[in-house]
């Protein structure tokens, strides 16, 4: 034998509503979610459950008062129509719309919180969810107002409706029953909303948490700026994303990608423009509420990012100490962060400064061990690597590859008369000459004492002599004075070329050397090519 509940259903207009579950319209009551809220995996089933609940309480309802039909129709908060979310019902005629917005029996609503009439009449406003008023004797309506919170944009709304045939109006145990049915209806939803929310807040850290993971497994600054990204990837529905880092009165963007980033990657802006000045002087998050109508000057008055409406900017604070920076991520969708999202972004603006000081360490380290510390070119380390990835690439290619090996006239006569500290200085103004000749796909360095070399790619013969006779003119042209006295400084050098002269790294480096010998030999300041027959 069937209950009394599932007697009371209509087969068909249930057996509808099922067909209809997998519509979009089916989560009406949580369509206003904010759309950077990613789904959470049991997002469906509590949609079904709380579509049941509310079908069941309605079932209740046209039980209790013998109505024709219960219905809970639905609105979001930018839609212009009304859909039929859940109903039970006698009636097999029913318009399920959607429905235009603000007409017929609801469209009264708009200037109060419920409505009752009785009788209803042909003439009388139209029911929605009927093609005609034919039959429907009484009818009564009320407002469900469902609140904004963190995870739901704005307010979203619901409107009960209950009718049935007899003419008489509603008595006031029946209005109240109605007025519960709305209460409970409520109550399921928010519940459900909160489920989600606590759900997807769960989520969004744990995305969070993997993010920071990966985090702490960077070491230089690209890593970490490319770890930042996918963590702010996971979390938030970003358009834009930046990085800049405070440089005394100005911040530099180390990073960006997105619409403007071209523009804007390692260009510095003072401290007095913009809101991420702002922030990084006054190290606090703005704007306060992440709403943005692309009139304030983000980066500068000529960066003005007229098309987005969502935008956080966060310091990046150690424990102690001003901000070393400023993450700034931006969307076109309005309302598209919130406050979990705020959060969020600043626990991981945390991490992400203390990772940029230890990538700045571990990059100052790095430089420590391939930078020359008293000249501030490669050391021989350096340039024993970068001879070996060039050599190898110009096998692979069969290119050419020239190494020029160079040698201080009379270095040691220098630090004789004068002292270390007086070589010292010479060094490092020879060193200097070399960044004025070399590209940035060529290599110079100290290999040791007064022995300098560079490594050309990319090059011939002539244009290998021509870097060896600046380089040689730029240092004859020193002016130096140590004690008084003008000292001149030159150097000689030694040019080998691959594969013209040499097949083998060995080979290459004896040639180069012999050449310096031979311009050391034949007076000094002076560039000499190999030359087998010499």
């Amino acid at each position: 034998m069937k209950s009394w509940l599932s007697r009371l259903v209509n087969p068909t207009v249930t057996s509808q509503l099922s067909n209809r579950a997998e519509e979009s319209f089916t989560d009406l009551p949580l369509a206003s979610e904010r759309s950077n809220q990613a789904a959470v995996p049991n997002r469906q089933e509590l949609i079904v459950q709380l579509q049941q609940s509310c079908q069941k309480q309605l079932e209740l309802l046209r039980f209790a008062l013998k109505l024709k039909t219960a219905a809970l129709l639905w609105v979001g908060p930018e839609s212009s129509q009304l859909s039929l979310y859940t109903c039970s019902s006698g009636s097999i005629n029913l318009n399920y719309g959607p429905y235009p917005l603000g007409i017929g029996m609801t469209g009264i609503l708009k200037e109060q919180a419920e409505f009752r009439l009785a009788p209803v009449r042909d003439n009388s406003p139209a029911i929605p969810y009927y093609p005609s008023n034919k039959g429907i004797g009484s009818f009564i309506a009320m407002r469900l107002l469902i609140p904004g919170n963190d995870g739901y944009r704005g307010d979203s709304l619901g409107i009960l409706c209950a009718d049935r045939e007899i003419t008489t109006g509603w008595s006031k145990a029946e209005h109240n029953l109605v007025a519960m049915t709305a209460e409970q209806l409520i109550s399921n939803i928010q519940m459900t909303r909160q489920m989600l929310d606590s759900d997807r807040k769960r989520h969004a850290y744990h995305r969070a948490l993997d993010g920071v993971r990966k985090l702490n497994t960077s070491l230089g600054l690209n890593s970490t700026f490319a770890a930042t990204a996918e963590a702010i990837h996971s979390v938030v529905p970003a358009d834009f994303l930046a990085i800049s880092l405070a440089e005394g009165e100005q911040h530099r963007v180390a990073y960006a990608e997105g619409e403007k980033s071209a523009l804007l990657a390692e260009q510095s802006f003072p401290l007095e423009q913009g809101v991420v000045g702002q922030v990084l002087k006054y190290s606090r998050t703005l704007p306060e509420n992440a709403d943005y109508r692309g009139t304030l000057p983000v980066f500068s008055e000529a960066h003005l990012f007229a098309d987005y409406r969502s935008l956080m900017i966060v310091p990046l604070r150690r424990e102690e100490g001003p901000a070393i920076g400023a993450l700034i991520v931006a969307a076109r969708q309005i309302e598209a962060f919130s406050q979990t999202c705020r959060q969020i972004l600043e626990l991981v603006a945390t991490q992400v400064a203390i990772k940029i000081d230890l990538a700045n360490l571990h990059e100052q380290i790095n430089r420590m061990a391939t930078i020359d510390t008293l000249t501030g070119i490669a050391n021989r380390r350096a340039y024993q690597r970068g001879f070996e990835a060039m050599f190898d690439r110009a096998k692979r290619r069969s290119s050419a590859l020239y190494l020029i090996l160079c040698d201080i006239d009379h270095f040691k006569k220098i630090n004789d008369s004068f002292g270390h500290p007086a070589g010292d200085q010479v060094l490092r103004q020879v060193a200097k000459q070399f960044n004025q000749v070399v590209r940035a796909i060529d290599l110079a360095a100290r290999t040791g004492g007064e022995e300098f070399a560079i490594l050309l790619e990319g090059t011939d013969k002539k244009g290998a002599w021509m870097v060896a006779e600046r380089l040689r003119k730029l240092i004859e042209g020193l002016e130096m004075k140590f004690l008084g006295k003008r000292v001149a400084v030159t150097i000689s050098l030694g040019i080998a070329a691959f594969p013209q002269d040499a097949n083998t790294m060995e080979k290459l480096v004896s040639c180069a050397d012999r050449a310096l010998y031979q311009a050391k030999a034949s007076g000094r300041n002076r560039s000499v090519h190999w030359n087998k027959s010499s």
